[in-house]
């Protein structure tokens, strides 16, 4: 298996969205999830667009999956 390709910035994130979920559990509602992580990001220095309106144009899920870094709820890597 080849390597990740933004290891350490996906590492920082994932363990941001890690440390949010471990501090509040499960049973709210996304906007609570998603405030809560611009808050973690922001205390880690790590730079990030809230609500950033994306052009979505006809791709391939794995087409879509190839983009640096995609973190939003309910995206993932085809492999997964």
């Amino acid at each position: 298996m080849g390597d990740l390709l933004l290891k350490k910035e996906v590492y920082e994130i994932v363990g941001a969205a890690m440390e949010v979920h471990k501090e509040l559990g499960s049973g709210f509602l996304e906007a609570v999830y998603q405030e809560a992580l611009e808050l973690e990001l922001k205390d880690r220095g790590i730079p990030f667009e809230p609500q950033k309106q994306l052009a979505i144009y006809p791709l391939f899920r794995k087409d879509f999956c190839k983009m640096p870094i995609f973190s939003g709820f309910g995206a993932a890597n085809e492999n997964w």
